[in-house]
């Protein structure tokens, strides 16, 4: 995946000898090359009882790459996958992440998810559309909150009430997609890689006309 420069902007990270433990070191090692996936599917039953949500599964991927330059930085990724009801054709989106002692707290300190119950996490800022094309918009498509779970296996993934997510089969076309209240906490589990295999193809596979884009540039 390449990376785009408003997301290393954001959020580069030193090495892991170089930066702070955090709490998504249990889930994922913050080295080049890694990764890592999440996924919740809702059974019909589980459904019925929620009549108010909409999500049918969540799959979230995680990856490290290098920032690229001189430096040994890395850049977390995250990129979901939202199957809604009525819908069977995935809604996508991705970002870059970082961690923030104050993740939770706007520049006038005011709490920006109410869901999210800590003041720091990962806030993931997404873009509009994936890295697929070769001129990309710095818009930005919303953001989000990850957090460890109860072990190393489980995710917490927190939303804000809107973000911006696209379909496969036309990436270029921005789809403002709404979460009401019972649709924006999830606590997801590890599983085979393969069933992230959808999520990264979705997100990193270029247009078939697109030219190879311009390596991104550090700070």
């Amino acid at each position: 995946m390449k990376i785009s420069a408003f997301a290393v902007c954001l959020f580069i990270l030193t090495s892991s000898n170089a930066r702070a433990a955090n709490p998504l070191d249990d889930l994922i090692e913050p080295a080049d090359g890694k990764s890592a996936c999440f996924t919740r599917v809702y059974d019909a039953e589980h459904l019925r009882r929620h009549p108010k949500q909409k999500t049918v599964s969540m799959t979230v991927w995680l990856s490290y790459e290098s920032a690229g330059g001189n430096g040994p930085a890395i850049v977390l990724h995250d990129a979901l996958a939202l199957v809604q009801r009525g819908d069977p054709a995935a809604f996508y989106s991705e970002g870059g992440c970082g961690f923030d002692e104050k993740a939770n707290r706007d520049t006038s300190g005011n709490r920006l998810l109410k869901t999210y119950p800590k003041e720091s996490g990962h806030v993931c800022q997404h873009s509009a559309e994936p890295e697929v094309f070769f001129a990309v918009s710095a818009q930005e498509g919303g953001f989000l909150v990850m957090d460890r779970g109860k072990d190393r296996d489980t995710l917490m993934l927190y939303l804000d009430d809107s973000l911006i997510m696209v379909k496969r089969a036309n990436r270029a076309k921005q789809i403002d997609v709404k979460f009401r209240a019972d649709d924006r906490v999830f606590m997801l589990r590890r599983t085979d890689m393969k069933a992230c295999a959808a999520v990264e193809e979705a997100v990193t596979t270029p247009e078939p006309d697109a030219r190879r884009r311009r390596p991104a540039q550090t700070p």
